[in-house]
């Protein structure tokens, strides 16, 4: 493993056994993230990222479920670990946000009790030492009167004091790398702003790698250095964000990039929605998954499927028979 990567991804499979048929959710992904880097996994529902950062981290169910490849976060092997060995890396070596606020915290605890659990079974805190560290965890993140906040229930706290409070129960253990699956879901834009501002100068203080997961492109267009697009749990198209945002090659990331509002638009311009459906993952056939979808799709397109591959002319990755001209036009 290079010592200028915190995770090294290979061939990662990841597959459900389910009574209709196997479910490929993560078909052959690899990548790698550099230390102190931030890098964007985009998609559509269902298009396998959050199952993606899940398998990454080991949090895949027991049954049911079969995980091959290569998954390497600071030379610590993830697929084939057992229950006890990924424990040693989970809160010190890589921590997650979920996507949901309003049931990622346990709304019978007191929510300092929830941080300081952390720091006591992980790091061997006592009592006293784990609430002060809380208490400034609380603080660090910029929860008010964190002192006062300490003893409150969940249910006390607002959707974005309550993400926040996720956010510090993460950085406990001080990980080197933060996984971020949805952090603004349910949130409104003013606190979504507030909430990766947030986790922009966590990353910068406290020198970690942090992989945000999102549906939405306007959320990693400006806080990414490389973004990976995902459509049936593959890799369709990465890069850096100025590549994938200017110079991107793939029509899915054309489209996902067109069904975004902005800013510019005339008041009441109707969204430009992708059309059809996204593909079942159970009858996957040969050729692109997006051919079904794509206006630029030839027989080709529904009969082989595209490989990633790099290009010549921008430098970036992407896989598709018929890629998108090189405009150059910023969006």
């Amino acid at each position: 493993m290079s010592e200028n990567n915190i995770v090294e991804v290979e061939n990662l499979q990841t597959v459900f056994s389910t009574a209709a048929g196997d479910v490929p959710a993560v078909g052959g992904v690899s990548f790698t993230l550099g230390r102190n880097e931030t890098l964007g996994i985009v998609g559509e529902s269902g298009s396998g990222k959050t199952v993606l950062s899940r398998t990454i981290m080991g949090l895949q169910p027991r049954t049911n479920v079969t995980v091959t490849g290569s998954v390497k976060i600071n030379g610590f092997e993830v697929v084939g670990a057992s229950e006890k060995e990924k424990r040693s890396i989970w809160g010190t070596e890589v921590a997650m946000v979920f996507q949901d606020p309003m049931t990622s915290l346990n709304p019978t605890m007191k929510i300092g009790k929830q941080i300081d659990e952390a720091l006591r079974v992980r790091l061997g805190m006592s009592k006293a030492d784990a609430k002060k560290r809380a208490i400034e965890l609380l603080e660090l993140v910029g929860i008010p009167s964190p002192a006062e906040r300490y003893n409150a229930y969940p249910n006390a706290l607002s959707g974005g004091m309550r993400q926040r409070v996720v956010i510090a129960a993460a950085l406990a253990c001080s990980p080197k790398l933060l996984m971020a699956d949805e952090p603004t879901t349910g949130l409104d834009v003013t606190i979504q702003a507030q909430i990766l501002n947030l986790l922009d100068e966590l990353k910068e203080r406290l020198q970690m790698s942090v992989v945000l997961v999102t549906h939405d492109l306007g959320v990693v267009a400006t806080r990414t250095s490389r973004i990976i697009v995902m459509y049936a749990g593959r890799i369709v198209e990465t890069g850096t964000t100025e590549q994938v945002f200017n110079r991107h090659r793939m029509p899915y990331t054309k489209a996902l990039l067109e069904s975004s509002p902005r800013v510019a638009d005339a008041s009441h311009t109707r969204l430009k929605a992708i059309p059809g459906r996204p593909p079942n993952l159970l009858k996957l056939r040969d050729g692109c998954a997006f051919a079904p979808r794509c206006s630029f799709a030839t027989d080709k397109c529904h009969s082989q499927r595209p490989e990633l591959e790099e290009s010549v002319e921008t430098g970036h990755k992407f896989a598709c028979w018929n890629p998108l001209p090189i405009t150059g036009a910023a969006n």
